[in-house]
């Protein structure tokens, strides 16, 4: 499955986008990291913050209603291959593409109320229906939307390899090298939002990022047809 190494890191370093930009401009939500989101939901109902409930309940109700899509779209509970997660993976670019005219035509989102739970629910639906073709994969700890079963992951690896179990170590589907490469994306992506500024423009880097993933991959498959040809 080592095709599939650079686009699970270039879907962490969207994921990673996609959350900064909620959090920073869709009213301190996430739409990606759903575990904040539940948080969020208790302490808003805690305080009384009826519009923190309403951003945390739509994000999670989005990001639930795009795994199911994702999975029905699927099919299976297990794939093998990057190409088999192709039409989850389109669908998501349009969910995108909508996230991104959508802000292109509301700008600063602060302004709208409603606009913003738009926005949160079509990023969090995108980032539900991601969530699911990750899972399809079956590597443990890694689903792209969050990081902690990642590091988790990692963080156990090198307690293995402390504990002089080698083996176990580099039989991991995924290279600790890899697992902290997604980590780091996440992180990048976070720097990079937080420096850019100007959203409106920003909202659009997922969709390009993830039609960049695609037409890789559907590369990588022509390029290999035409060598089996020739073989």
């Amino acid at each position: 499955m080592s095709d599939a190494r650079i686009p699970l890191v270039a879907l962490a370093a969207l994921a990673g986008w996609v959350d900064a930009l909620s959090f920073l401009y869709l009213g301190k939500v996430f739409t990606s990291f759903q575990s904040g989101n539940l948080i969020f939901l208790g302490l808003s109902a805690a305080q009384g913050d009826g519009a923190l409930l309403g951003r945390a309940a739509v994000s999670l109700a989005a990001f639930a209603a795009g795994s199911a899509i994702g999975s029905y779209l699927i099919g299976r509970a297990v794939v093998h291959r990057m190409r088999s997660l192709r039409g989850a993976f389109i669908l998501e670019l349009g969910v995108l593409i909508a996230f991104a005219l959508c802000w292109q035509t509301v700008g600063d989102a602060s302004d709208h109320p409603l606009a913003r739970l738009l926005l949160i629910a079509l990023a969090a639906s995108a980032m539900g229906i991601q969530g699911s073709a990750v899972m399809a994969l079956r590597f443990p700890g890694v689903v792209t939307n969050a990081m902690t079963a990642t590091l988790n992951l990692l963080g156990g690896l090198f307690g293995l390899r402390a504990r002089g179990g080698d083996a176990l170590y580099h039989a991991s589907p995924l290279p600790a090298g890899v697992l902290a490469l997604l980590c780091g994306t996440y992180v990048v992506s976070a720097v990079a939002v937080g420096v850019a500024g100007n959203p409106a423009v920003t909202s659009a880097v997922p969709a390009v990022a993830l039609a960049l993933v695609l037409g890789v991959c559907a590369n990588s498959r022509r390029s290999a047809r035409r060598a089996a040809v020739a073989g």
